[in-house]
């Protein structure tokens, strides 16, 4: 029989559910009100699988004023420049 009023240790996964994470900070209010003023950029890759054409990686390009999306198939890194 199990006594109630000995605390019993949490197991793994209780543990991993009760963590919390602070929010991050609130970011700046200010957005830019020029086009091409801040531009956010991602290259990913190497895929496994090439595309038909040959692609391995991308490159995503976002306007921070905007949010205007321009995506572009690589064959290589080489390709980003």
């Amino acid at each position: 029989m199990v006594n109630m009023n000995t605390p019993m240790p949490d197991c793994t996964s209780c543990i991993k559910v009760k963590q919390s994470v602070k929010p991050y900070t609130k970011q700046s209010e200010h957005v830019r009100t020029n086009k091409g003023e801040i531009t956010h950029m991602d290259l990913w890759g190497k895929y496994n699988v090439m595309s038909i054409s040959g692609h391995q990686y991308y490159l995503i390009l976002v306007d921070d004023a905007t949010r205007y999306m321009t995506l572009y198939f690589l064959k290589g890194k080489h390709e980003a420049t």
